[in-house]
């Protein structure tokens, strides 16, 4: 019965003191935070926070993956916003009367480098599945101009 006392003890006292570092640890508290501000979507305020937690904590694993993650997904979001930025002006082109060599080189320029970024997007198995759609819609948008036009 003193045994297992003494276990339950010791058990609770390792417990009291992981929870104890966990709540006062300002690396692990803004790892969660930087999670919390991944999961909201909010992939540029989750990247400082986490990368300002590791450089704390390089130990924090969860700072580390929150950081990866939110790089990359902030590289989606980037090549998404810059996606529609160049529809926009594609279709603002191809609204005029003329469509002169200068504006088809132009067009086939903004087409030729979305198509290369997004070859340089790596997606994982925690990237937003939603992210990862959207980007995919883009890229196929500015390939079948690519192909339609040249």
């Amino acid at each position: 019965m003193l045994r297992k006392i003494s276990i339950f003890i010791i058990i609770a006292g390792f417990f009291s003191f992981t929870v104890f570092y966990f709540a006062f640890s300002e690396s692990y508290q803004k790892s969660l935070e930087a999670r919390v501000f991944y999961f909201l979507g909010d992939y540029g305020s989750a990247y400082s926070l986490s990368k300002e937690s590791y450089r704390l904590d390089p130990f924090n694993r969860m700072a580390f993956m929150v950081m990866t993650q939110s790089k990359i997904a902030f590289k989606y979001e980037e090549y998404i916003k810059t996606g529609v930025e160049y529809l926009k002006k594609i279709e603002s082109i191809s609204s005029k009367k003329e469509f002169d060599n200068a504006d088809k080189a132009r067009v086939k320029m903004m087409c030729e480098v979305m198509i290369e970024e997004y070859k340089k997007l790596s997606p994982t198995v925690l990237t937003e599945a939603s992210l990862m759609q959207e980007a995919k819609k883009i890229y196929m948008k500015f390939k079948k101009i690519y192909e339609e036009l040249f």
